[in-house]
C-alpha cells in the first residue's frame, strides 16, 4: 500500500542547449514620454485682473491665462510692442506719392497744353525744354556812345570793357542794338550793368535799371517787351523769340544816375536753341 503512494520521478539527465531562432533586425524604439495631467492654474497674489474672469494673471501678460481673453491694451507697456495677434500698421511714407502724383500731373498738363493750344503753345513747351547755345551778333550799334566806349565792347567777352551813353543822368531813349546774320530763334539774353562786374562802387558808372527789348523778326514783325534788373551782377533776361534778325536794348531809368556819370553796359550775351 505504501508503495502505491509514491510518485515516480523522471532521472536528471543533462538538458540540451538551446537553439536560438533567427530573427530580422529592428530598430530600437524610443522611450515614449510619460503623460501627466496638467495642473490647474491658480490665480497670481496681486496680479492684473482678466476683464471677462477677473481672474488676477502674471503682470505683462497680454492674454488672460484662464480663459485666454485680450487683456486691457492700457494697462500694456508702450515700450514691448505689439503682442500676438496685433499686427502693426505699416508706415509708409505717402509724401513721395503725392509728389511723383504732382510732377505726373504737372508733365501731363503741359503735354495737353501744347496740344490743345495749337502751334504757340507747343512751341513754349519746346522753348521751355530746349538747350540753350550762345549766339554771337554780326554787328554792334548805339544810338551814341562816349569816346573809347564803342557799343562792339559790350559783346567782345569781358566784363571790364562797356559801352557807355555818353550822356549824363539816367540817359533815357538811348538804346544798344545788336544784329544777327540769319533769323535766330533768341531764348534769353545775360546782361551785365555797369562798368564792371563790381558796379556797386562809388567810382563806378551807373547801371540800367528799366529798360526795352525791342526785337524786330524775319517777316519784318517789331516786339517790345519792358523789363526790369537789380543793380550789378550779370543777370538773365527770357526772350523767346523765334526768327530774330535785330534786339534793341532801350534805356529808360538807371540806378545811381548822376550828373557826372553815364549808363553802362559791360556785356550783353544772347542765347538760342541748339539745333541737334
Amino acid at each position: 500500500m505504501a508503495r502505491s503512494l509514491l510518485v515516480p520521478v523522471p532521472e536528471d539527465r543533462p538538458s540540451e542547449p538551446a537553439v536560438a531562432a533567427p530573427v530580422l533586425p529592428a530598430r530600437p524604439e524610443a522611450a515614449r514620454p510619460a503623460v501627466r495631467a496638467a495642473e490647474a492654474a491658480t490665480p497670481v497674489p496681486g496680479g492684473t485682473p482678466c476683464p471677462a474672469c477677473s481672474l488676477a494673471n502674471a503682470p505683462g501678460r497680454h492674454f488672460c491665462r484662464f480663459c485666454a481673453t485680450p487683456m486691457v491694451p492700457e494697462r500694456l507697456s508702450t515700450a514691448e510692442g505689439p503682442y500676438a495677434g496685433r499686427r502693426p500698421g505699416l508706415a509708409r511714407d505717402r509724401s513721395r506719392w503725392i509728389v511723383r502724383a504732382l510732377i505726373a500731373a504737372g508733365v501731363a498738363a503741359v503735354v495737353v497744353g501744347g496740344v490743345l493750344g495749337g502751334p504757340p503753345a507747343a512751341r513754349a513747351v519746346q522753348d521751355h525744354f530746349a538747350t540753350r547755345v550762345p549766339v554771337h551778333p554780326v554787328s554792334w550799334t548805339a544810338s551814341h556812345s562816349a569816346p573809347n566806349q564803342e557799343p562792339k565792347l559790350a559783346g567782345d567777352g569781358y566784363s571790364n570793357t562797356w559801352w557807355g551813353t555818353g550822356y549824363a543822368g539816367d540817359s533815357e531813349g538811348q538804346y544798344l542794338e545788336a544784329a544777327f546774320a540769319e533769323p535766330t530763334d533768341l531764348l534769353s539774353l545775360l546782361i551785365t550793368p555797369g562798368s564792371s562786374k563790381n558796379t556797386t562802387q562809388a567810382d563806378g558808372q551807373a547801371t540800367p535799371r528799366t529798360f526795352d527789348l525791342v526785337v524786330k523778326d524775319a517777316s519784318g514783325e517789331i516786339r517790345v517787351s519792358h523789363h526790369r534788373i537789380n543793380d550789378g551782377g550779370t543777370q538773365r533776361v527770357d526772350l523767346r523769340v523765334r526768327d530774330a534778325l535785330s534786339v534793341r536794348l532801350v534805356l529808360r531809368t538807371a540806378w545811381r544816375a548822376d550828373p557826372r556819370k553815364q549808363v553802362a553796359v559791360a556785356e550783353l550775351e544772347f542765347f538760342g536753341r541748339s539745333v541737334t
